[in-house]
């Protein structure tokens, strides 16, 4: 990456969810590293919050939009507000919402139907509005949980879409051409301290964290990778893993040769 690459001031991000608790800190840290920020959200309230409570910072500027980005007509306002904007620098889907309910063999149909078109789709339509309005050299940076890569009893419904999500991450990877950005599927394998969890002890991981984390890739990193960053008690430090194939090279070669052969 040249240095001036490394250099956010004045670079436009778009950071979705960035109205949420670990948004906020997210968008915080763009805008002290001078970056116009773009935070779509479909709550006017949200963003009046988010604006409130990003009074103090001086540097950068705040763009708020108000869209639904899980709609169709939502991504083109989007998409064209970013045109006006200028060169897009980097990108971060920070969002997520949280479902628990019966077990697998109870749960209605229609509502794994809701969840994965709530919030599995919007994703898809997410990357790509973005990707395309991203060149070589910038970044693209999707937050998962856990459940995208273990299953936990209960959360069903969440954990499938979580998991199509990286998979989608994983498709886009490799899909990737020279012309592309880096991409790279964050999984936070902890609790976050937010506003709303401060009770949780001060050795979890904290919005702060996965925001200067993100700057780090940002600024730093140049591959395509899907790695978790997560911390707890006991942690010395946040750690920062790759999650290795799961997949063995021979079986790779097989499964590519298939391909070929049905031509």
């Amino acid at each position: 990456m040249k240095q001036n690459q490394r250099q956010l001031g004045n670079k436009l991000v778009v950071v979705a969810g960035g109205a949420g608790e670990i948004g906020e800190r997210i968008t915080r840290m763009f805008l002290q590293q001078g970056a116009r920020v773009l935070v779509p959200s479909r709550s006017k309230e949200k963003l009046k919050a988010l604006g409130t409570s990003l009074k103090d910072i001086s540097t950068g500027e705040l763009i708020p939009l108000e869209t639904d980005i899980g709609t169709h007509q939502g991504l083109k306002t989007m998409t064209a507000v970013i045109k006006k904007e200028g060169a897009l620098r980097a990108a971060v889907s920070a969002v997520g919402s949280f479902w628990q309910g019966p077990s697998c063999m109870e749960v209605p149909v229609d509502e794994v139907h809701r969840v994965i078109q709530g919030s599995f789709l919007p994703y898809v339509g997410l990357t790509q509005a973005l990707i395309p309005a991203l060149g070589p050299d910038t970044h693209f940076i999707k937050l998962n949980g856990l459940l995208s890569l273990q299953a936990i009893p209960n959360v069903s419904a969440l954990g499938v879409t979580a998991a199509a999500q990286i998979a989608w991450t994983r498709f886009l990877i490799a899909e990737a051409t020279e012309s592309t950005p880096w991409i790279t599927e964050l999984v936070i394998d902890s609790l976050v301290r937010t506003r709303s969890s401060q009770t949780l002890p001060k050795e979890y991981i904290s919005g702060d964290d996965i925001a200067h984390e993100i700057l780090r890739i940002v600024t730093e990193e140049n591959e395509h990778q899907i790695a978790t960053i997560g911390k707890g008690p006991g942690d010395a430090e946040v750690e920062f893993v790759p999650v290795r194939s799961q997949v063995s090279e021979n079986n790779m070669k097989r499964l590519f040769g298939s391909f070929k052969a049905r031509g």
